[in-house]
């Protein structure tokens, strides 16, 4: 029976006023940026109150002639490649640590989320010493590598719960059935984890998109990515803010659509699911 008390309409009152409280703070920053991106430069800081029509595209003319469009291809290829490999090398790995017979996987388990919680100071910089020997500062394949590290134990971690999910009867009908075990992880349990596969994707696909310190520290012209060429509307004499929030806009734009695709995977992810 529905509850039409007053007690209770208050209570489901305070709830939506908190809600969209809420609400308005989180998007208060995405207005905010929309509304840098088309005020002129004299107008910027202003009350939007005192000039409502002074609105520009001047600030999208100006980011489109400067070099952060091939940093944000530069973004896209690396993030895209990283977590393409950590898939490839980090799903078969979490399943054969997930199905096999081993005695050491609190140890496996403790190296992952130690180098999943390391800060990435501790690998950027012998990275950095690496590359310099071997010439791959500067290159898409130097930094596919490092943002790989950065997802892989991500994948490895992810995807070990997952498959953990599976029940070992499954596994093991699949092998009576005469299927290889390389046939039963493709056929049998990445189906069955799909949510867990989809979460461990994005979620890889952006932590590379969002790196900054990786590519500030092995990048130069040629690879250098998105959030790091922000910094090119930044000088000592002045800070092009209608840029930098025409480029905020372009580097969240592409990550919405993947989100919303991949919000009920991560969900069923997070809550431990696997699909029957």
């Amino acid at each position: 029976m529905r509850d039409s008390t007053a007690s209770y309409r208050v209570k489901r009152g305070l709830g939506i006023a908190m809600m969209l409280a809420f609400l308005l703070f989180a998007l208060l920053p995405v207005i905010w940026v929309i509304i840098l991106a088309l005020r002129p430069a004299q107008q910027l800081f202003e009350p939007i109150w005192r000039s409502p029509l002074a609105l520009t595209l001047d600030n999208i003319y100006s980011i489109t002639r400067s070099d952060f469009p091939k940093a944000l291809v530069n973004s896209f290829i690396t993030a895209g490649c990283s977590t393409a490999l950590a898939l490839i090398l980090g799903v078969p790995g979490a399943f054969s640590l997930s199905k096999r017979k081993a005695a050491n996987k609190f140890l496996a388990s403790w190296l992952l989320l130690l180098l999943r919680m390391a800060p990435p100071v501790g690998f950027v910089i012998p990275l950095f010493l690496i590359y310099i020997k071997t010439g791959m500062i500067d290159t898409y394949a130097g930094l596919i590598f490092a943002y790989t590290s950065l997802t892989l134990p991500f994948v490895v971690w992810s995807m070990w719960s997952s498959f953990n999910q599976i029940p070992d009867e499954l596994v093991e009908a699949g092998l009576m059935d005469g299927a290889s075990m390389w046939n039963v992880l493709l056929k049998v349990a990445i189906p069955a984890a799909r949510p867990g596969l989809v979460a461990a994707a994005v979620l890889s696909f952006l932590l590379a998109w969002n790196d900054f310190f990786f590519a500030l520290i092995i990048t130069r012209a040629d690879t250098m990515t998105a959030p790091v060429a922000v910094m090119n509307f930044v000088s000592y004499a002045s800070v092009d803010w209608g840029a930098i929030a025409v480029a905020s806009i372009a580097l969240t734009l592409p990550v919405v659509p993947i989100i919303i695709i991949a919000n009920k995977y991560i969900v069923q992810s997070l809550g431990g699911a696997v699909k029957g």
